[in-house]
């Protein structure tokens, strides 16, 4: 801003001075020297003057006629005429180029100060005179100085005003834009001021008018040489553009043959393998790499076609990706493939190909880019064993399985003759081998049971573990459903021979559940879930053992699911109840106790064995639970008639424990709770254990028995002889009776016989002084002969089966049961008001 301003204040400065030497020279003009001449030279300066210029050659400057013009009015008519001549011609030609009128005024001072200036300088040089300004007589050489200082002085003072406007508008050095712009303008001036002299001496020699008689001479002479100067700067610029374009194509040819030394080093020691192949596959030119990927030196290569060196297998997609390729269907294509290696291994290469036209023929080349990937390969194949194999075992895991069945299955809906059969292989007992010799020992048990799972499948079969300490296998194929039966039994076979863990010798069996796919079976978790079911019924059958699965199987399977659910809801909707049945003194024939019994009244499927619900309650973890209802009830209930009773005539309370229960740390402290709270006395307490227990909890089980024994309370061993054959057990702990299984009394006939092992159990209990209790007397015959044999107790339904309390209540006060005195129950209404 600061310098625009600048610029215009000297921009007005020029003009004013300009203004002033226009008044000067107007002041001063001889009018007496107008004459026709001067006006018809004048408006050939203003018209045609300012339009013929000369370019000269390689220079920044040019030759205006209207400055030899300006020059000779000077040295005809004098400088007056001069000043306002060139000011006007300035103002004429600046007018057609220039749209700041400011710039316009700006010119033509210019020149009207220039041409002042030219005037003071020949003035003080006592140059301007006619004479010498005509070179007449002996001034020649004043006339020759005249004409220099004329052309030195306008070159000098026109230049240095339009230096300092440009250094002002430009911000830059005053002697940097003179050098640079208007050095080379001081040939125009000097030619310009020579043409004038020449004119001059014409005009005194021959005459003015030969002045403008040279004036069509001088335009043809300006067109002519226009054009061969033009002729010329088309020659220099033909000239100039050959000689570019000799630079550019030695240029080219310097960065082509650097290009191609690029890629000729590029493709020898390029990391991946690159190669050109002929369309029929042929190397025709390969790199370092590429031999180092295959084994194979250039020489082996070279002639030797692709299609040899890749894999079988691998062959087809390729040839049809390049059978692509070839059609046009796609630009370029990528693949992973097999290459043999010379030594024989597989090389594992990413594999990408393009085509490249051939310049000397219409054949099509192939250009290869091959990447050895076998190393990355390797460790896919690695993660993705892992994420489908079992770490310990390196069996296939659950979703390699699943995902293998259900391929199986697809193959069995297509092919009619095709079948598909499962084993479901669950260990028994595995949990006790961890628990005694540790996780080391079990993790190697499962591993060497899945060697032997190995040594007894077909090649075509597959054997997985799921997780834990189960097991899959998986048959299919065209076989007799027989076969699956003996890879069953040739594993249970197997599993007979003791297994080595660390010296330690430890025997191992399984319980092993069998499918045979039918048109029920459409998923992989169908076949799965019935397996799984025959397993579980192998289990309860008695394990080590195998079932094959049928309909059965499944109907029992969705009625332990309901009852699975329906019982726990069984408390809230108080479908369980308790029922008691009387325990008699065999040699008195009084009652002497009850056992209770749980019951459950579905709302739908109506009275459910417990035989079916107790078992499920303790696999799913609500047998505390039942087990804590039965005893409440039982002390409530029992209590309510024991209160009634003399001391020495209170009946006991038989209650049966589960040996689920005994895991629980806060049994003994529950159990006490429970006495405590409906006030019944421990030592008319009864609890009734099955020798299991000793199996699952033995250390846990002696402490917890030992404890509620300290209480006051009896425990017996109920189905005594069904269970654990150890008998050290009725030593270890504190036993006050035992109880002959059902089973046993059965097998007594009507004329007494069979009753070897109940009397064998009645001489046991006689020598370690435990009372013995006979379960299931349902004849006469029976009861003589546990009275026989000396059986001091007995229940059954000869005696009485088992009843509600309400019935319970009824059936003490009746006179007709078997020898109960009716004296001890003569107040029992009293207890209806508990109910």
């Amino acid at each position: 801003m600061k310098s625009q301003r600048l610029t215009d204040r000297y921009m007005m400065a020029v003009i004013v001075t300009g203004v002033i030497s226009l008044l000067i020279a107007s002041i001063r003009m001889p009018f007496e020297r107008v004459d026709p001449y001067l006006v018809l030279l004048a408006i050939f300066t203003v018209v045609l003057g300012s339009r013929v210029t000369i370019p000269i050659p390689r220079l920044k400057s040019h030759i205006a006629v209207s400055d030899t013009f300006i020059f000779l009015t000077l040295l005809l008519y004098g400088g007056e005429f001069a000043v306002i001549l060139s000011a006007i011609e300035a103002f004429c030609s600046s007018w057609r180029f220039c749209n700041k009128k400011l710039t316009v005024f700006f010119n033509a001072a210019t020149m009207a100060v220039s041409t002042s200036v030219v005037v003071l300088v020949l003035n003080g040089l006592g140059l301007n005179t006619h004479s010498i300004l005509h070179g007449h007589g002996s001034n020649q050489t004043n006339f020759v100085i005249a004409l220099s200082m004329i052309a030195l002085t306008q070159f000098v003072v026109n230049t240095s005003i339009a230096t300092i406007y440009d250094s002002l508008k430009n911000s830059l050095p005053v002697w940097e834009t003179w050098k640079s712009k208007y050095i080379w303008t001081f040939f125009s001036y000097f030619i310009g001021a020579a043409g004038a002299g020449i004119l001059i001496q014409l005009s005194d020699t021959v005459g003015v008018g030969i002045i403008f008689a040279t004036f069509p001479v001088i335009i043809f002479v300006y067109l002519t040489y226009r054009m061969y100067m033009k002729n010329v700067e088309i020659s220099i610029q033909q000239a100039e553009q050959a000689e570019q374009y000799a630079k550019v194509m030695e240029t080219q040819s310097d960065a082509l043959r650097e290009s191609e030394e690029r890629f000729r080093s590029a493709f020898n020691y390029a990391p991946i393998g690159i190669a050109l192949v002929s369309s029929t596959g042929q190397w025709l030119k390969v790199n370092r790499a590429l031999c180092e990927i295959l084994g194979y030196s250039e020489n082996e290569l070279i002639g030797v076609d692709f299609q040899s060196m890749i894999v079988p297998e691998d062959l087809g997609p390729t040839l049809v990706k390049l059978h692509e390729l070839f059609s046009g269907k796609i630009p370029s294509c990528q693949l992973e493939h097999r290459y043999l290696h010379k030594s024989g291994a597989i090389v594992w290469a990413s594999w990408s190909v393009s085509a490249a036209s051939d310049s000397q023929s219409d054949n099509v080349r192939l250009i290869f880019q091959i990447q050895d990937i076998t190393d990355k390969k390797q460790v896919e194949e690695k993660l993705q064993h892992e994420a489908t194999h079992d770490a310990l075992t390196g069996l296939p895991n659950r979703p390699l399985f699943m995902s293998r069945l259900a391929a199986a299955l697809e193959r069995r809906h297509e092919f009619a003759d095709y079948k598909v059969s499962v084993l479901f292989i669950d260990l028994d007992r595995f949990k006790y081998v961890n628990d005694s010799l540790g996780h080391l020992a079990g993790d190697l048990l499962l591993k060497n049971i899945s060697e032997r799972l190995r040594e007894c499948m077909r090649p075509s079969d597959l054997v997985a573990r799921l997780g834990g300490d189960e097991f899959t296998i998986l048959v299919e194929g065209v076989y007799d459903v027989d076969e699956v039966t003996g890879i069953a039994e040739r594993i249970q076979a197997k599993f007979g021979i003791p297994f080595d863990l660390n010296g330690s010798e430890v025997y191992s069996s399984a319980s092993i559940g069998i499918l045979h796919a039918s048109v029920n079976h459409r998923t992989s978790e169908d076949m799965m879930r019935d397996a799984d079911t025959a397993m579980y019924q192998a289990k309860r059958a008695g394990k080590a053992r195998h079932e094959v699965f049928d309909e059965k199987m499944f109907k029992a399977a969705r009625e332990t699911l309901r009852i699975e659910t329906d019982l726990r809801r069984a408390v809230e909707r108080s479908e369980l109840s308790v029922v008691y049945q009387p325990i008699y003194s065999l040699e008195t024939e009084t009652i002497e106790g009850f056992e209770s019994l749980a019951r459950w009244n579905h709302a739908e499927l109506g009275h459910i064995s417990p035989s079916k619900f107790i078992p499920v309650a303790e696999e799913i973890g609500m047998i505390d639970r039942l087990c804590e209802f039965v005893l409440q009830t039982s002390c409530r209930e029992i209590g309510s008639i024991q209160d009634l009773m003399p001391e020495g005539d209170k009946p006991t309370l038989s209650v049966n424990l589960s040996c689920k229960q005994f895991a629980q740390t806060a049994l003994v402290r529950n159990i006490e709770r429970i006495l405590e709270a409906n006030k019944f006395s421990p030592q008319l307490l009864k609890f009734e254990i099955t020798e299991s227990v000793f199996v699952e909890h033995q250390a846990r089980a002696i402490e917890m028995l030992k404890q509620l024994r300290d209480t006051g309370i009896d425990i017996n061993i109920d189905d005594f002889g069904t269970g654990y054959s150890n008998l050290s057990y009725l030593v270890k702990l504190p036993i006050s009776t035992l109880k002959i299984d059902r089973s046993f009394v059965s097998m007594i006939d009507e004329h007494g016989g069979n009753d070897e092992i109940v009397r064998a159990i009645v001489s046991l209990s006689k020598t370690l002084g435990l009372k013995v209790v006979a379960e299931g007397i349902e004849t006469p015959a029976q009861l003589e002969t546990l009275k026989q044999l000396g059986c001091e107790s007995g229940q059954g339904f000869l005696l009485a089966a088992p009843m509600t309390f309400i019935d319970l209540c009824s059936f003490l006060k009746s006179e007709n049961q078997f020898t109960v005195p009716k004296r001890r129950y003569d107040d029992i209404s009293e207890v209806s008001i508990l109910q």
